[in-house]
C-alpha cells in the first residue's frame, strides 16, 4: 500500500495492491521522479511484512539499510493498529538496521536522515500527538539498546535522524478525509517555503544527480556485503550464529599456535614454558571473540563466549595432562 500512498503524494506510477486481492506488489526496489517540476527521485521499496518471501527476509532488511543510506527523506508506512506492537510495527527490524546502519556508515560527519512516520487508516479516537508519543518512546528504547561502534558509544539519536509524523484517514471508508489529509501532506513535500517543507539542508548528501548511480551502488555493494543482515530478524538468531562464526574464526590462530606444542609433548617432551604459551594462546582467542562478540545480543554472548572458554579449557588441559605424564615419567626415571 505504499506505492498507493507515494503515487499519491507524487505523482509516480509504481504498481499499486489490488482492492480485491491482498498480495505484495512491490518486488525489490523501483524509481521514479516526482511529477510537477519536482527535482526529486522517490524510491518504493519492498514491504517487511509481505507473506511472499516468508521467513527469507534478508533482502527486505538490505533494502531497508539501504534506504537510510542513501535517502534524505524515509517515508515509514504503518498502519494505526500497529502502533506500539514490537514485531506489527516492525521495531525489530528498525533495530537491526539502525545498529547496521551505524557499524557501517558512521565513520566522518554524521549524515542526518528524516524518519517520516505515516500511520494510515487513522480512524480511532486517540489523537496524532498520542500515537507519536508511543513510537517515539519506543525509538527512544531502541536507540539506548544498540550496540554502537566505538566513538558512537554517547552519540544521541537526533545526531542520525530526525523524526516526524502524519497521520492518514482511511482510503476506502473515508475516501473525502483522505484526499483532503493526502493534498496536504503533499505540499510538505513540494513547497519550500511551507514550515513543513521536509527536504532541509541537513539531510543533503550531496551528491551530484550523474554521479547518484555510481553512489547507489557502492552504497548497495557494502550494504549486501555485510553478514549481519543475512539472519532471521530476532537478535538472538543474529547473535547466535555471528558468534559461533567470531568463536570459530577465533580457536584457529589458538590451534595453530599450539599444534607444535602439542606434537612435542605426545612425542614424550617436556616443554618448560608450556604455561606461558598456554596462557598467551588463551588470552588472544578470548581477546579475539570478546572484540567482535561483545557487541550483539548479551545473553547469548555471555553463554557463547562461556562455551569458547570451556573448548579452549579442554584442548589446553588434554596438552596439560600429556605435560604431567611426561614429567612423571622423567622424574621416575631419573630416581
Amino acid at each position: 500500500m505504499v506505492g498507493t500512498l507515494l503515487n499519491r503524494l507524487f505523482g509516480t506510477r509504481f504498481d499499486v495492491m489490488s482492492e480485491a486481492q491482498r498480495q505484495q506488489t512491490t518486488r525489490g526496489i523501483w524509481a521514479d521522479r516526482g511529477t510537477g517540476g519536482m527535482p526529486v527521485l522517490i524510491m518504493d521499496v519492498e514491504g517487511t511484512d509481505g507473506r511472499e518471501r516468508g521467513e527469507h527476509q534478508d533482502f527486505e532488511r538490505k533494502s531497508a539499510l539501504f534506504s537510510l543510506a542513501v535517502a534524505e527523506v524515509v517515508i515509514v508506512n504503518m498502519w494505526e493498529n500497529m502502533v506500539g506492537l514490537y514485531n506489527g510495527a516492525n521495531m525489530g527490524l528498525l533495530k537491526t538496521v539502525m545498529e547496521v546502519n551505524l557499524q557501517l556508515f558512521s565513520g566522518g560527519e554524521p549524515k542526518k536522515t528524516l524518519l517520516y512516520f505515516v500511520i494510515r487508516d487513522h480512524v480511532s479516537a486517540a489523537p496524532l500527538e498520542s500515537l507519536a508519543t508511543t513510537l517515539t518512546t519506543d525509538l527512544a528504547r531502541i536507540w539506548d539498546s544498540l550496540s554502537k561502534p566505538p566513538g558512537t558509544e554517547s552519540a544521541s539519536m537526533d545526531s542520525y535522524f530526525d523524526v516526524k509524523f502524519a497521520s492518514l484517514p482511511h482510503k476506502l471508508l473515508q475516501p473525502a478525509d483522505f484526499e483532503r489529509e493526502a493534498v496536504g501532506l503533499r505540499r510538505q513535500f513540494t513547497d519550500v517555503g511551507s514550515p513543513e517543507y521536509v527536504f532541509k539542508a541537513d539531510y543533503k548528501r550531496r551528491v551530484p544527480a550523474d554521479g547518484f548511480p555510481h553512489y547507489a551502488s557502492s552504497v548497495w555493494e557494502k550494504v549486501v556485503s555485510n553478514k549481519d543482515l543475512d539472519l532471521p530478524t530476532q537478535q538472538e538468531l543474529l547473535a547466535q550464529f555471528r558468534c559461533d562464526e567470531i568463536a570459530a574464526a577465533a580457536l584457529e590462530p589458538f590451534r595453530e599456535l599450539l599444534a607444535p606444542v602439542r606434537l612435542r609433548v605426545q612425542e614424550g617432551k617436556v616443554v618448560e614454558d608450556l604455561g606461558a604459551i598456554a596462557q598467551s594462546a588463551r588470552t588472544q582467542a578470548l581477546d579475539a571473540f570478546v572484540a567482535q562478540a561483545a557487541r550483539y545480543h548479551s545473553g547469548v554472548y555471555t553463554k557463547k563466549r562461556a562455551g569458547l572458554m570451556a573448548t579452549l579449557d579442554a584442548e589446553l588441559h588434554a596438552v596439560l595432562l600429556n605435560q604431567v605424564k611426561n614429567a612423571s615419567a622423567q622424574a621416575a626415571e631419573a630416581f
